[in-house]
């Protein structure tokens, strides 16, 4: 279910090895892969010949729940840890595909700024049902780093910098994102042994992630709407309705609204090794073009 292919109920055989030593399962950081693999399968999910998407959805159904209270099934039950056990057995709407995707883009459309929930774990009914070692040492002290997230050959980004209002922080326009195409090209049916030393500065990165360089000093804000400066980058950047022109009058103004808070700037840029280039080339035998990542070509395994 944490790491399931489309299919949603098989797992690959790449995993086997991991659970060799038993002793060893309970210090890997299961949380991290889990959430690298289902970052993966959104951005593939985002190509529209892709049909299907992999990846835990148990938790992302849960970050839209708690997040978006309007998207989540009724229920009375009390919190519990594993907090996406709320709603286990709960089922939506049964109606058409299509209705409920027209009904839910016109609710998202019409969002009011205060209806997104940007803390929803300081509900005190939540902190008294997790566990102490979520919120400090050993697992909760590192949750403002940006980091990446490995998972085998692929990385994606925390980028923690993006949503700094999770953390009460103040929130001005995020600084671009690092390109890593390199990774994303990436396929599980290349070869396995490169990555072990080409990723060898992320793995330091990983493990310095407690360590000044990589965590966020959180400014705190008065208020966590957007600032001004937001505004305008957010409002130039995104596709701002996801339904057809005619299918609602738009409630919103492009003019920057004038409660917004003051500007609050670029924050602080977190530097993260260099992305390994890459580079097509064609196969000899097979007359097929193959990706492969610089530095060398055959640097040896790992023992």
């Amino acid at each position: 279910m944490l790491l399931s292919d489309k299919a949603n109920n098989t797992v690959h055989v790449r995993y086997l090895p991991l659970l060799a030593d038993f002793d060893a399962i309970g210090t890997y950081s299961w949380g991290s892969a889990v959430l690298n693999w289902l970052y993966r399968a959104m951005c593939l999910a985002t190509d529209d010949s892709v049909k299907g998407m992999a990846g835990c959805h148990t938790l992302l159904m849960s970050w839209i729940y708690y997040r978006l209270p309007f998207c989540a099934p009724n229920v009375t039950t009390p919190y519990s840890f594993p907090l996406a056990t709320r709603w286990r057995g709960k089922k939506g709407q049964n109606d058409y595909a299509e209705q409920r995707l027209l009904r839910h883009c016109l609710r998202l459309d019409n969002l009011q700024v205060d209806e997104f929930v940007w803390q929803p774990y300081m509900d005190p009914r939540i902190l008294s049902r997790v566990p102490a070692e979520f919120l400090g040492q050993p697992h909760g002290d590192f949750y403002t780093a940006v980091v990446p997230l490995i998972f085998f050959r692929w990385i994606e980004i925390l980028n923690v910098d993006w949503v700094l209002r999770q953390f009460g922080g103040k929130q001005g326009p995020p600084n671009p994102p690092l390109n890593i195409d390199t990774f994303h090209r990436q396929s599980a049916h290349n070869d396995d042994r490169w990555w072990t030393i080409r990723l060898s500065e992320w793995f330091e990165v990983w493990v310095n992630r407690r360590t000044d360089a990589y965590q966020l000093r959180i400014d705190h804000a008065d208020t966590l709407r957007p600032s001004q400066d937001y505004y305008r980058w957010y409002c130039a950047r995104t596709r701002r309705f996801l339904s057809a022109p005619d299918a609602l009058h738009d409630p919103r103004v492009d003019a920057v609204p004038a409660d917004a808070s003051a500007e609050y700037g670029r924050g602080p840029i977190v530097n993260l090794p260099p992305v390994p280039r890459y580079h097509r080339r064609r196969d000899p035998h097979t007359g097929r073009v193959q990706g492969h990542a610089n530095p060398a070509d055959h640097e040896p395994d790992l023992p």
